[in-house]
C-alpha cells in the first residue's frame, strides 16, 4: 500500500508539472520561463521519487498475502497488500 501510494504521488507530480508548464504557455511571455522552470523542478522531483522507489523495491521482502495468496512487497514491518489492500505483517521468524 505504501509503495503504491508513493508511486501514485510521483505520477500525480508528473501530471502537475506538465499542467504548470502548459499553463505557462497561455500567460504573458515574461511568466513562461518561470513556469517552465517550476514544472521542470516538479518533474525532477517525480523522477527522483521513481528512481528511489525502484532502487528500494529491489531489496524489499516479499510476503504471501493471506487473503489473495499473491506475493506482495512490503515496506517496514506492516503494510497493505498491493493487490487487495489486506494488512500484511512481516513475521518474526
Amino acid at each position: 500500500m505504501k509503495l503504491n501510494r508513493l508511486r501514485n504521488t510521483a505520477l500525480v507530480l508528473m501530471f502537475v508539472s506538465f499542467a504548470v508548464m502548459y499553463v505557462g504557455v497561455f500567460w504573458p511571455r515574461t511568466v513562461l520561463p518561470f513556469t517552465l522552470a517550476a514544472g521542470f523542478l516538479i518533474l525532477s522531483l517525480a523522477v527522483g521519487i521513481y528512481f528511489r522507489l525502484g532502487a528500494v523495491s529491489v531489496r524489499l521482502p516479499q510476503v504471501e498475502c493471506p487473503n489473495c495468496h499473491r506475493m506482495t512487497k512490503i515496506i517496514g514491518r506492516e503494510d497493505g497488500c498491493m493487490f487487495c489492500g489486506t494488512p500484511v505483517r512481516l513475521s518474526d521468524e
